[in-house]
């Protein structure tokens, strides 16, 4: 399924060696300089972003005790997804060059069915992951004394996300080929399909990665905001406490729905042309869709693995936090706590010495229990809270 393949474009009788139009490839297709240089442009700043961005929100997750939660385990099985697109843009990149000129030789044909399948297989898994995460998310607001979501619940998830999503990718593993060109030397990187199977496969994925995915997330959405607007979280008797958990969930909650809307807006215009090259072929050959909108739209959906960790920073602070503590060197949250406890000590020992207040002032069996019922509190909505 690659947006940039078979789209006929030829060339012009009158080209001559001073027309601002590039030559490519071995059979005459032709892409824009300015088009070339600009995709080239945006192809580097989605792979430094993408590759940065994506890359830490894992390292953070697997080595950040408090970010080891359901939720954040998804997002960074979403973010090796979102890696995965990223190593697949070069080849993406190399349609705009050279068109589908490719090498011979068993790494090769490996290559081939390997860059085909890539793209189909991250943006698979990201949706999925999507899912699971909603599913948690929602399993965590509609039934907050239960934790469905358990570590061998989300083992058996993020297995059959990608069970799944390799389901999906075998029939174009086996469709690109290595072919070699008639009357020339070069060999081509297709996808080779019987009779009315791309049509078939197309739309099968796009009914199992787009349509029915982004209802089920849009459905299990809709159900835990009409709760999560609407009620306390158990255990609360603290007011301020349980405005701020009602906050962090929301604020949590409204993050994991912007990545979907984000994803779903990114994904679509590349999702309509391959539709459109499914039951309207005609449509594109006859250059009613000008042929840099076939370069331009699929880009929309490859931004997308730049534009998820960027999302994480804006809304999350925890995850903006590790982003500074690592990219700058600022403290962890560990230290910071030590430095406010270390702190607040200074202040007692100090009021107690100028005789503002007195020892027996401190009520360190209430405080304890007051701290007891603070961690049962946050064991209690730990679910709910736990990416914000």
């Amino acid at each position: 399924m690659n947006a940039t393949e078979n789209q006929g474009y030829s060339m012009p009788a009158n080209m001559t060696d001073n027309s601002t139009v590039a030559l490519v490839g071995h059979v005459g297709f032709q892409v824009p300089r300015n088009i070339q240089i600009g995709v080239t442009i945006l192809a580097v700043i989605v792979i430094i972003l993408a590759m940065i961005g994506n890359t830490l929100v894992i390292y953070i997750v697997f080595t950040v005790n408090h970010m080891r939660s359901s939720t954040n385990t998804l997002i960074a099985n979403m973010a090796f997804a979102d890696l995965l697109m990223t190593i697949d843009i070069p080849y993406i990149l190399k349609w705009v060059y050279v068109w589908d000129k490719w090498f011979g030789t068993f790494m090769g044909s490996v290559l081939c069915k390997f860059f085909h399948s890539a793209q189909v297989g991250s943006l698979a898994a990201s949706v999925f992951s999507l899912v699971a995460i909603s599913l948690d998310r929602s399993f965590a607001i509609l039934f907050p004394m239960r934790k469905i979501m358990t570590q061998n619940v989300m083992r058996f998830a993020i297995s059959m996300i990608w069970l799944c999503t390799l389901a999906l990718t075998v029939p174009l593993m086996i469709a690109s080929k290595n072919i070699q060109q008639k009357g020339t030397e070069f060999m081509s990187c297709h996808e080779n399909w019987p009779p009315m199977s791309r049509t078939t496969y197309n739309t099968f994925l796009f009914t199992t990665t787009y349509i029915i995915p982004l209802s089920i997330i849009a459905l299990v959405y809709c159900l835990a905001g009409l709760r999560l607007w609407g009620r306390k979280l158990p255990g609360q008797r603290n007011l301020i406490a349980h405005k701020k958990a009602q906050a962090s969930s929301r604020r949590a909650t409204a993050m994991l729905i912007t990545v979907v809307i984000i994803f779903a807006l990114s994904w679509f215009p590349f999702q309509a042309l391959e539709m459109i090259r499914v039951f309207n072929h005609q449509l594109l050959h006859g250059h009613t869709i000008p042929m840099e909108v076939h370069f331009v739209i699929p880009w929309f959906g490859y931004c997308n693995s730049a534009i998820n960790p960027i999302l994480y920073v804006i809304f999350s602070e925890n995850y903006r936090h590790e982003f500074y503590r690592i990219l700058c060197r600022g403290p962890s949250r560990k230290d910071l706590y030590r430095k406010a406890i270390v702190a607040s000590r200074e202040t007692i020992g100090t009021r107690m010495s100028q005789g503002t207040i007195l020892e027996a002032d401190i009520p360190l069996t209430l405080l304890r229990k007051e701290v007891n019922h603070d961690e049962h509190e946050t064991v209690e909505c730990s679910h709910v809270l736990e990416i914000s």
